[in-house]
């Protein structure tokens, strides 16, 4: 009996002993939670009057944790000149983030009336951080009254993660990003002066296909028979049928479902729309509308769109902007702001309609981790067994070729993600990057996840050549 004790009594240390140390190991394995700055430079030119600056742990936390933000004024006066929100109090900025979110936020705005000569400037330091956080190595950031031309820039691109709800357009030159949550639009409608083009919204999985009558109040149920396979995204069963009711991934706007607006209004044919799909683990159906577009007096759009079996539709006008190059609008808010300016993006990551070949032509596939150009910038692909990218140079850029295509780098840039193996960042090729105003980057990304969840990859520029 008493060697029965001893026994249960070695084990039983045994296995506290076990526990403590596997405790222990997960303990040491998991890398300090630190808080940074997102970029570390921004800018913040003559046309804007406010901007929002990110602080980002490496993880969530389970408690709200309290960071206070330091600032050093350099020729600009608190109050006279700009304002911040929260205020900024004795030199401080106090945030908190909360617990199960992984970022905070401040906002600066400039004050009414205020003159710039463009050298004034705030460094923002992250003074203190409560546990269990540390303070990373992003601490400072500095922000230019005048438009910025970032030299350099290590980004985590917020995609909101695994279910990727958010297109995400990257400014290289601005430090910036802007996340827009994908599912929040349906129409684009170009803004340039030579021709009335339409675009679907390819991140949410839309197609669009004519029937043969311009009366939406004629159009009925029966009109869509047959539509529910033919007009949708099978990725089981993809088909070349359904090519013509995406548009094609490259940008052409001779390629898109919905044919150029016609002048003569009789032209302009009916179209039924399948809304593709939401956002979330199981993303609902959005779906699915008549629609009718014409030109109107005013040299821009006039939408027209109901449901299926509506005998009565919503007209919605859409001005042209040639600050932009397209107008959006949402069946259910209107018209809406989605991509910034033509000249404040370069790159955006996101869920996209592409095309996949399998052998029998192409067929529209859906595709997780994208990365399209805006129509104003050029690329090109340079392998590292070429030069490598700390060796390419601005003399290099002469021998590089670059391409317009919306898709030059597309899922170029990883590996994998079918049914044999997991996706991977390409390590082997890098990218040059010139933009709408002529400044050239060079590109690498760093990673396709972060602590292991797709949505957030990260990218590396430097900048090559200023415009």
């Amino acid at each position: 009996m008493k060697q029965q004790l001893r026994n249960g009594l070695i084990l039983s240390c045994a296995l506290l002993l076990m526990v403590t140390a596997c405790r222990k190991r997960d303990e040491i394995s998991l890398a300090d939670n630190l808080v940074n700055f997102e970029v570390a430079a921004q800018g913040l030119e003559e046309a804007t009057n406010s901007i929002t600056i990110k602080l980002k742990l490496v993880r969530s936390t389970d408690r709200d944790v309290a960071v206070v933000v330091k600032t050093d004024l350099q020729d600009i006066a608190y109050g006279a000149e700009f304002t911040t929100s929260p205020a900024n109090v004795g030199g401080n900025i106090n945030l908190t983030i909360p617990s199960g979110n992984n970022e905070a936020s401040f906002t600066l705005t400039k004050t009414p009336g205020a003159l710039f000569d463009g050298d004034e400037k705030v460094v923002f330091h992250i003074y203190s951080s409560a546990s269990p956080v540390f303070i990373g190595a992003t601490k400072q950031l500095t922000l230019s009254f005048k438009e910025l031309v970032a030299t350099s820039s290590a980004i985590v691109v917020n995609g909101g993660g695994a279910a990727y709800p958010n297109k995400v357009f990257i400014d290289l030159s601005a430090n910036r990003q802007t996340p827009v949550l994908r599912s929040n639009w349906d129409l684009g409608f170009y803004s340039g002066a030579e021709d009335y083009r339409v675009i679907i919204n390819s991140s949410s999985a839309m197609m669009a296909k004519q029937v043969n009558k311009t009366d939406l109040a004629q159009v009925t149920a029966a009109d869509t028979i047959g539509f529910a396979t033919e007009v949708s995204f099978n990725q089981f069963s993809p088909t070349t049928i359904s090519l013509p009711y995406i548009d094609y991934p490259n940008g052409d706007l001779t390629k898109t479902a919905i044919s150029s607006i016609a002048s003569n209004a009789g032209d302009n044919k009916v179209y039924i729309v399948n809304r593709g799909i939401g956002t979330g683990s199981s993303a609902p159906a959005r779906g699915w509308k008549k629609v009718r577009i014409i030109r109107n007096a005013s040299g821009g759009y006039t939408l027209q769109h109901a449901d299926i079996g509506s005998t009565t539709f919503t007209s919605i006008d859409i001005p042209k902007d040639n600050a932009y190059f397209f107008k959006y609008v949402s069946f259910e808010t209107g018209v809406l702001n989605v991509e910034p300016m033509k000249k404040k993006w370069d790159l955006a990551w996101t869920y996209f309609s592409n095309v996949t070949n399998f052998g029998t032509g192409e067929v529209p596939y859906l595709f997780q981790d994208i990365i399209v150009q805006n129509r104003n910038v050029q690329v090109a692909k340079v392998l590292v067994a070429t030069k490598a990218f700390a060796d390419f140079g601005e003399a290099d850029i002469a021998t590089a070729t670059f391409t317009s295509s919306q898709v030059s780098i597309g899922a170029d840039w990883r590996s994998g993600g079918g049914p044999t193996s997991a996706p991977a960042v390409r390590t082997d090729r890098y990218y040059i990057i010139k933009d709408g105003d002529n400044n050239v980057y060079k590109v690498r990304f760093t990673s396709l996840t972060q602590n292991n969840e797709r949505g957030y990859p990260a990218y590396e520029s430097v900048l090559l050549k200023r415009g």
